[in-house]
């Protein structure tokens, strides 16, 4: 029990005293508690395809994971904070504000428990999740060179900012009941955990913040690339088989449903690849052109011109399909996991088929660890003792 406020040690155990007895609970035995441990991946890329069960929803969303570091490490943890503050603003201008693909685009950091800290972009639209995964991949491969040129006195007054925040006085008790609660709930009863973090955050560099990105994210760099692609999809869209994942690159299975998508019209994945290998010895302006009298927009005998609906889409599509980024070079997993239903993408990506079978081959994360000793100042009553 957490007693926060302007209170004297003494009256907040009578309070917590006239609260035991109002309630009459008992705490649990300590084999009744069961701690949460956060499930170390291992490394890889994999996929979770969900398929949505209302007919009348239009919106597919993606969420791709990278697992980036230790939440227990406080350098990770403000590199990360740093990361995602540079991150989300140019996530969100290039596939919210420009390409438009939904509502719902952000990017963010997150972690659980003592496992890793993770970050996670989203977007929620109408386009095929293979085509959405496929434009977060589009950033990522240019974003390094964002870093790269990021201005270091711009680095210095984010910093400067974040730091500025964080030693704010607090302006409610709630929001000092919060700060206690979360070392305590989180096990390591860290309370100078603020402190560690404003300490670390003056000592990062651009320089570490780059090296974060290489480490975990960029695939052409990371050693132990970790990565889960979750996606939902929508009911009526056009939901590549498991045969056809393991045969055809992704860059064409989104081309397929943006096409599909426009023309409402099936695609012959064998004729869309065939297109795709004539047409790169094609200018992207010729490709197109081909690519729109062999698929001509729904309802309409004429060409895609720049005006039409799901033009930029397909362009785009068409783009990744003729130049693919460079692909991080899977390393043959530990694990077999076909034996408990699993199956590779052409790319050699893991797609999860059962979401209990996955997690029960995978190690999980310690539990947390105190980083103080708690010494307290008791008052025992009914088998509880108040701190």
């Amino acid at each position: 029990m957490l007693v926060v406020g302007n209170f004297a040690p003494a009256e907040a155990v009578d309070a917590a005293q006239q609260v035991s007895q109002m309630l009459n609970f008992q705490s649990l035995p300590a084999h009744s508690h069961v701690p949460s441990r956060m499930v170390n991946i291992e490394p890889g890329h994999y996929i979770y395809r969900h398929m949505g069960e209302d007919p009348n929803m239009l919106n597919n969303a993606v969420v791709a994971t990278f697992y980036c570091g230790m939440v227990t490490n406080p350098k990770d943890r403000t590199t990360m904070a740093l990361l995602v503050q540079i991150a989300k603003d140019q996530f969100f201008d290039q596939l919210r504000t420009k390409e438009q693909l939904g509502y719902n685009v952000g990017a963010s950091t997150n972690s659980f428990g003592s496992g890793k800290l993770t970050l996670d972009m989203r977007v929620q639209g109408e386009s095929n999740p293979t085509y959405l995964l496929q434009r977060i991949d589009s950033f990522i491969h240019g974003f390094r060179q964002t870093l790269v040129e990021f201005d270091t006195v711009k680095f210095g007054a984010l910093v400067e900012s974040i730091v500025g925040k964080a030693n704010e006085q607090l302006t409610s008790v709630d929001a000092e009941a919060n700060r206690m609660w979360t070392p305590i709930y989180k096990g390591t009863y860290n309370f100078a955990r603020l402190a560690d973090e404003v300490e670390s955050f003056q000592k990062v560099r651009l320089d570490d913040v780059l090296d974060m990105w290489d480490r975990y994210i960029n695939p052409e760099t990371a050693v132990a690339y970790t990565r889960v692609d979750s996606q939902l999809w929508a009911a009526k869209a056009s939901y590549p088989s498991a045969t056809d994942m393991a045969a055809w690159p992704e860059s064409i299975l989104a081309l397929a449903g943006c096409l599909e998508s426009e023309t409402h019209m099936p695609v012959d994945l064998s004729d869309l690849s065939h297109f795709i290998n004539t047409a790169v010895r094609q200018t992207s302006a010729d490709a197109l052109a081909l690519l729109a009298h062999q698929y001509p927009m729904a309802n309409s005998t004429q060409v895609l011109d720049e005006t039409a609906s799901g033009w930029s889409k397909i362009k785009n599509a068409l783009d990744m399909a003729m130049n693919p980024h460079n692909q991080h070079t899977l390393q043959d997993s530990e694990t077999n996991f076909a034996y408990i239903g699993m199956y590779q993408t052409v790319e050699g990506k893991w797609v999860i088929t059962d979401v209990d079978k996955f997690k029960a081959t995978q190690a999980l994360h310690g539990l947390a660890v105190p980083v103080i000793k708690l010494i307290p100042n008791t008052t025992a009553f009914n088998d509880h003792t108040i701190v």
